[in-house]
């Protein structure tokens, strides 16, 4: 796309933007491809206002959404190098210019109940001509038109929806006419084999939050070693000699935080071979860091999206304690963190948490969602999922939150990046020292 042409697109879509009301909320949900890696992100929006909860046309909520994730925040630091899916309604697709930003980058969604008016098909064969695909979101037989079907490059279709019968009769069909198929809503096992064995290529749901469903290994033998050590050393209170006999007593984590410390990543003017030495170099704040990353190493076999929300909903957790002057804020981290252990281990909550040394606090937090820790936590996974109604925490404003939920998605895929090349000279700057 010229740029001429899509700065006067970014320009339209600032001016288009309501300068008044409430704030425009930015929430992303994964879509995972086959080998269960992420493949691209939907973003999604709704207008969120502290005193009327949700209100706004959907016109609004999509020139929020565009302006909040292309302009302000910007889509490298929602999704890295991935693409997203960005829902248009009507109003937009109808428009005599229908804003287009970031062809290569974002595919647009089109209603499946759109209706099929001209003004309607005009606009989506001029954004396809801009180079954007496009994608039917919620295919339904009978509701969907088909002149859509003509315009558009893949297809979502919500499983609950369709019979298994249905489905293994549509998705050849869909296949026969070069279009991609995305199965939405899988919330099981069973229908993430039967879409996989039709040949969708994404998947989007809830069913990776329940991995016992499918994952039938039991928890790595020194995981609960290492997360009695990682609970140890969040405790404020924990002195440099215990983080240090700590860290020597397992072999596997010593080696891992020796071996990330001494690689290019931290540069340092000496090498280090001892955890005192570490310790007097880097402080305990930064070796607290690198120890839980050590600690997420040793959690193998797990999509390496799961280790970014965990971190995300750690260091949201974490900040919106220090926003509402909670001290301290370790409880908090820590909550957020292990909110996702029973994925990351493949047990249930209550039976990994009698085996941690975790504070009351937290327990009740992680497995009835209690406490102030777990309204922190509840904010944090309603921000996630876009469920805005409940992505509050005591009487924080709604920006903050969203600066929160930012800020711990950029800070945690930057963790991500560390863990997946300790040793290979990485350039990503290291997280902000005295975070915990």
């Amino acid at each position: 796309m010229p740029t001429t042409n899509l700065t006067q697109n970014i320009n339209a879509v600032a001016a288009a933007t309501p300068e008044r009301g409430s704030v425009a909320l930015v929430a992303r949900q994964p879509i995972y491809g086959k080998a269960m890696t992420v493949m691209a992100y939907e973003l999604q929006y709704a207008d969120f206002d502290s005193e009327s909860g949700l209100a706004g046309s959907p016109r609004d909520g999509a020139l929020r959404m565009l302006a909040d994730a292309a302009l302000d925040i910007g889509l490298d630091r929602l999704a890295g190098d991935l693409p997203v899916y960005i829902h248009y309604p009507r109003e937009l697709l109808a428009a005599d210019e229908p804003l287009s930003l970031h062809p290569d980058r974002v595919i647009i969604e089109v209603p499946g109940e759109l209706r099929a008016e001209e003004a309607v098909l005009r606009g989506i064969r001029t954004l396809r001509e801009r180079g954007h695909h496009i994608a039917l979101d919620a295919f339904m037989p009978g509701l969907t038109q088909p002149e859509l079907l003509d315009l558009v490059d893949i297809v979502k279709l919500s499983l609950p929806n369709f019979e298994p019968e249905q489905l293994a009769r549509l998705a050849p069909e869909f296949i026969r006419r070069g279009l991609k198929l995305i199965a939405k809503n899988v919330a099981t096992i069973e229908q993430f084999d039967q879409a996989s064995q039709l040949g969708f290529d994404g998947f989007q749901g809830d069913f990776l939050q329940r991995p016992q469903r499918f994952h039938s290994q039991r928890a790595p033998r020194n995981g609960f070693a290492t997360l009695r050590l990682v609970s140890t050393l969040q405790n404020p209170a924990c002195t440099m000699r215990e983080v240090e006999q700590l860290i020597a007593q397992d072999l596997a984590m010593s080696y891992r935080v020796l071996r990330c410390i001494n690689s290019s990543f931290y540069s340092l003017p000496q090498k280090v071979d001892s955890i005192r030495q570490a310790l007097v170099l880097l402080g305990m704040d930064n070796l607290r860091q690198l120890c839980l990353l050590a600690a997420l190493q040793q959690l193998e076999n797990r999509p390496p999206s799961l280790f970014v929300t965990a971190m995300a909903r750690a260091q949201m957790c974490e900040q919106l304690a220090r926003l509402a002057g909670q001290s301290p804020t370790a409880p908090y981290f820590i909550t957020g963190l292990f909110s996702m252990i029973d994925v990351l281990m493949g047990m249930p909550m209550a039976k990994i948490v009698d085996e941690l040394p975790l504070a009351p606090a937290v327990e009740n937090a992680l497995v009835a969602g209690t406490g102030d820790a777990g309204a922190a936590l509840a904010c944090a996974k309603a921000y996630e999922s876009a469920t805005w109604i409940h992505a509050r925490y005591r009487d924080i404003a709604p920006h903050l939150i969203r600066a929160a939920y930012l800020d711990a998605v950029y800070g945690a895929e930057q963790m991500l990046l560390q863990m997946q090349s300790p040793g290979s000279g990485a350039t990503t700057p290291p997280l902000r020292p005295g975070r915990r």
